[in-house]
């Protein structure tokens, strides 16, 4: 007990104060969600805004800090407090566009609000973690929280199908994690990710084998949460089934987190993979890139259609890992700068879909999309600009992010790989212009925007999906023409 008078309690405190505003946001949530009444779940959604809006301030006022973390478990650097803020956007995106899509559905009950902000708590713990113990239960209290998420619509059986198959594979995943982290911490004697850097190459020199299988159980428990190609079956079920928010919160915060976390152990300690460690990362990101988009080319919902090329977006970022040992600072930055690009573009889309869904119920077939244009051509402009993006058309935030990304991996060598993502680019190109096609230059098709269940609503909640498609619309536009700002941030965050 004597020791914790030696604990500088205000610099522990303000070091992980995103974390608390996240953590402090939930609970509080769920106090609103007991309290009696139908509309308790307003005041939850605005605790939760408040827990997000707290998290963003204070790290964003700790990122240029870039100072030693207050726990040994937890990293405070730039890179965790960058992000922090990704993760925390993302939560928020959801969190916007979630009030009038719930309501619509007649679907807007207690809890919803809460499981957002103990996953957004999750995501910032995992981006965080400096540990692999606490990576694993950060996983776990963000995975939790998204399982019951994607599940959330329960009258809707591809709702409860698609949250069922992800919590199988998620304790799959964990279970590999898990066998993991005891492989590593046999061979390496710590679970400390510092203390592993320094003694991961005695480690795999002393007990290679045993060594060596830790980290590929990582690496395979990670590929689960990031939907890499051989490990994402579950993800269009998944992404198709959930609530459109929940699908957004998915296919960004929880991508992000997970990338961040799976670079972290790659820099600290695949250097000791060798060879080994290259061609599997290598070939992992090739057959994600191949596999992701060939599968998108055949859907015919828009939601399979975006969460098959999320697939192929993962391995987009994975390209960095296989060389990571080579320039771990050039290339954190391209992955930072790419992770904020897809999550801007990927949040925009499935936000029009969703505000799309408001006045036609789920949208499915992409057919359903023909004439957009004339009906709600705000809105068509809108979902183009994050289409084309994602297909990595100039001038937009897409392009460069995919062009700061591949030459950072020609820069490192990995020529070969970088082509493979530019021949997946082309492909993604077709896919992504059908619903563009289909708004522009196809005439609605009788019947194909029905009803509702309910009207649109008319109030504020209404104006945060529009805020949030207009914020992602602007960025995704502006940066795509100005990035220097945006650079300068990610560069900055990889120090």
């Amino acid at each position: 007990m004597e020791s914790l008078t030696y604990i500088d309690w205000p610099v522990t405190i303000r070091s992980i104060a995103p974390l608390l505003a996240l953590l402090g946001g939930a609970m509080l949530s769920l106090i609103f969600a007991a309290l009696p009444g139908n509309k308790s779940w307003r005041l939850e959604f605005w605790a939760s805004i408040a827990g997000f809006a707290a998290a963003i301030i204070s790290s964003w006022l700790l990122w240029p800090q870039s100072g030693k973390g207050a726990f040994a478990t937890i990293a405070t650097g730039r890179l965790s407090q960058a992000g922090i803020l990704i993760v925390t956007i993302s939560a928020m995106f959801a969190a916007f566009v979630s009030p009038s899509y719930m309501e619509a559905r007649r679907e807007a009950r207690p809890g919803y609000y809460g499981l957002i902000a103990f996953t957004a708590f999750g995501m910032a713990a995992v981006a965080s973690a400096a540990d692999l113990v606490t990576l694993l239960i950060s996983i776990e209290t963000m995975s939790l929280a998204v399982y019951a998420l994607a599940g959330f619509m329960r009258g809707r059986p591809a709702s409860v199908e698609g949250a069922l198959k992800y919590f199988i594979t998620g304790a799959f995943a964990a279970a590999f994690l898990c066998m993991g982290i005891a492989f590593i911490f046999g061979s390496a004697g710590t679970t400390d990710l510092r203390i592993i850097a320094e003694r991961a190459v005695s480690a795999a020199a002393d007990s290679r084998h045993i060594f060596l299988f830790g980290l590929a159980m990582v690496a395979v428990g990670l590929s689960f949460k990031v939907a890499a190609a051989p490990f994402h079956a579950w993800a269009p079920d998944a992404y198709d089934g959930a609530p459109t928010p929940v699908t957004l919160l998915m296919a960004t915060g929880v991508k992000a987190a997970a990338l961040i976390a799976f670079f972290r152990i790659a820099s600290a300690i695949g250097v000791a993979g060798g060879e080994l460690w290259h061609g599997l990362l290598w070939g992992l990101a090739a057959l994600t890139i191949m596999w992701g988009n060939l599968a998108a080319l055949r859907q015919q919902n828009i939601k399979r259609m975006l969460a098959w090329s999320s697939v192929a977006h993962a391995g987009y970022m994975l390209m960095v890992f296989p060389s990571v040992s080579a320039n771990p600072q050039g290339l954190v930055r391209a992955l930072l700068l790419y992770i904020v690009a897809y999550s801007l573009m990927t949040a925009g889309a499935f936000a029009a879909v969703g505000a799309f869904g408001l006045s036609s119920g789920e949208p499915a077939d992409i057919g359903r999309f023909s004439g957009l244009s004339r009906k709600r051509p705000a809105l068509a402009a809108a979902l183009s600009l994050f289409l084309i993006s994602l297909a990595g058309f100039p001038p937009t935030l897409g392009f460069f992010g995919k062009y700061y990304l591949f030459l950072a991996v020609v820069r490192a060598g990995d020529v070969g790989l970088a082509v493979v993502a530019v021949v997946g680019s082309v492909i993604s190109a077709c896919y992504y212009l059908r619903p563009v096609m289909a708004m522009y230059f196809k005439d609605a098709r009788v019947r194909a925007v029905p009803k509702a269940p309910t009207a649109v609503p008319a109030h504020a909640f209404y104006a945060a999906v529009v805020a949030a498609i207009v914020i992602a619309a602007l960025a995704v536009a502006i940066f795509g023409i100005m990035p220097q700002d945006l650079v300068a941030f990610v560069e900055a965050s990889a120090l």
